[in-house]
C-alpha cells in the first residue's frame, strides 16, 4: 500500500500518467511513490503513456567533428524514441542540433534541456540552450573569460516559466610567465537564464596535482552538484558556483585498492551513487544516504560475466533504474538487467565515443525563444 488511502496500484495508475514535473514532486512528496518510480519497468510504461523521452546521447569525434546518436530502451523494441516525422536524429541528413555537425554536448538535464557549444571561426565558441524534443533552440551569450572550458553543469531550477543556470569551470592554459590563474586553480562562471548574462564567482582551488576526471560527467542531486577528482575524491558546489562542503573521499575500498577502474559518479534513486568496476571485475554501486556525513554504502555488487561474453571491454555509465545498468563498450551498448541477467543491446555508427549524457524529456514546447527578453 502507498498509504492507508491509496493502493500501490492506483498510485502507479497515477504516477504513469502525470507530467515530468508532477513525477518528481510525488517522488519530494511520498518515500513509497518514490520508490515505486524506479521500480524496474515503471520508466518504460511512463514513457510509453505519456509520449516522453528517457534515453541518452552518445557523442563521438569524426574527422575532428562531434557527431551525436541518441539510444534508449525504446531503440531496443524498434521505436523512434524522438517520434520525428521523417527524418530521424540519427540519419546523417538530419541534424536536431543545426546545420552544423560540430555542435558538442556540454551538459544536459532531467528536464530535457541541453547545454551545447559550437566551435565557429578564429577558435571561437558559440553557446546555446536547447530542447531536442521540440527542436527549440536559443543562443546565449559567451562567457567573459576565454579560458579553457573543463566542466560545465546545467541545472534547471523551474520548469514553468523555464530557469536555469549553467555553471562553467575553466582553466588558464596559458604558458606559465603568461598565465593570471596558477596551477590547480579553476575560474568559475555562472550563467543565470533570469539575468541573461555570466557572472564570475569564487575560484575554485585543487592541488596543484590533481584534476578533474575527464569520463565523469558533473552531478546534480539534492540541491548540489558533484565534480570527481582524479585523486578519489568529490567536490562539491552549490548553485551559485561555491564551495559548499570541504572534498571528500571516495569508498575506502576504492582508495585502498587501486585496481579499481571506469569510476563514475551517477544518481541512484535520487541520492549520489558511485560505480566502478572493482579488483575482481565486479560491477559495484555505492550511495551516500545522508549528504552531512559522507557515508558510502555499498547498494549492489553485481556480476557481469554475461556482459563480457557480448561486449567486449564492457564499462558501466549509469543505473537506467533500479536494477538495469547501462554498459558500453566498443561499438555497442547494453542495458542488462542484473536481477535476471537478461538484456537488449543497441549498436552504435560509431566506436570512438567521447561521452554519453542522460536525458529525460517531455514534448511541451517552453519558449525558449523568450529566455533574456525581460532581462535588465
Amino acid at each position: 500500500m502507498a498509504s492507508p488511502e491509496f493502493p500501490s496500484d492506483m498510485a502507479f495508475e497515477i504516477l504513469t500518467r502525470t507530467s515530468l514535473e508532477t513525477l518528481d514532486a510525488c517522488k519530494v512528496v511520498n518515500k513509497t511513490w518514490k520508490n515505486l518510480t524506479y521500480k524496474l519497468g515503471f520508466m518504460q510504461v511512463y514513457c510509453h503513456r505519456t509520449n516522453n523521452i528517457l534515453g541518452y546521447f552518445v557523442q563521438s569525434l569524426e574527422n575532428n567533428k562531434y557527431v551525436t546518436e541518441f539510444v534508449s530502451m525504446d531503440d531496443c523494441m524498434g521505436k523512434d524514441p524522438l517520434n520525428l516525422p521523417v527524418e530521424t536524429l540519427n540519419k546523417p541528413e538530419y541534424r536536431i542540433f543545426n546545420h552544423y555537425r560540430n555542435t558538442k554536448i556540454e551538459a544536459s538535464s532531467k528536464q530535457g534541456i541541453l547545454c551545447c557549444v559550437r566551435r565557429i571561426k578564429n577558435r571561437n565558441h558559440m553557446y546555446y540552450i536547447c530542447k531536442p524534443s521540440t527542436r527549440e533552440w536559443k543562443v546565449l551569450p559567451n562567457p567573459k573569460t576565454r579560458y579553457r572550458t573543463v566542466k560545465i553543469a546545467l541545472v534547471v531550477l523551474k520548469s514553468s516559466p523555464l530557469h536555469f543556470k549553467i555553471i562553467r569551470l575553466s582553466q588558464d592554459s596559458s604558458p606559465p610567465r603568461r598565465r593570471r590563474l596558477g596551477l590547480g586553480n579553476y575560474c568559475c562562471e555562472i550563467f543565470d537564464s533570469e539575468t541573461y548574462a555570466w557572472r564570475q564567482a569564487n575560484t575554485i582551488s585543487l592541488p596543484y596535482d590533481v584534476f578533474f576526471e575527464s569520463s565523469c560527467l558533473p552531478i546534480n542531486v539534492s540541491g548540489l552538484v558533484y565534480f570527481l577528482t582524479d585523486d578519489d575524491h568529490v567536490l562539491v558546489l552549490n548553485y551559485n558556483g561555491k564551495e559548499a562542503r570541504p572534498r571528500f573521499s571516495l569508498p575506502e575500498p576504492v582508495i585502498e585498492n587501486k585496481n579499481y577502474t571506469d569510476k563514475k559518479l551517477v544518481e541512484y534513486e535520487g541520492k549520489l551513487g558511485f560505480i566502478c568496476l572493482s579488483s575482481n571485475e565486479m560491477l559495484e554501486l555505492w550511495c551516500i544516504d545522508n549528504t552531512r556525513n559522507h557515508m558510502w554504502n555499498k547498494e549492489k555488487e553485481v556480476e557481469i560475466e554475461t556482459v563480457k561474453s557480448v561486449i567486449k571491454y564492457p564499462s558501466p555509465v549509469d543505473f537506467y533504474d533500479s536494477d538495469i545498468a547501462l554498459m558500453m563498450g566498443l561499438d555497442k551498448l547494453m542495458f542488462y538487467n542484473e536481477q535476471n541477467s537478461s538484456f537488449d543491446v543497441v549498436k552504435l555508427d560509431r566506436s570512438d565515443y567521447s561521452e554519453i549524457f542522460p536525458f529525460r524529456s517531455d514534448r511541451e514546447l517552453i519558449g525558449l525563444k523568450a529566455i533574456g527578453e525581460n532581462s535588465g
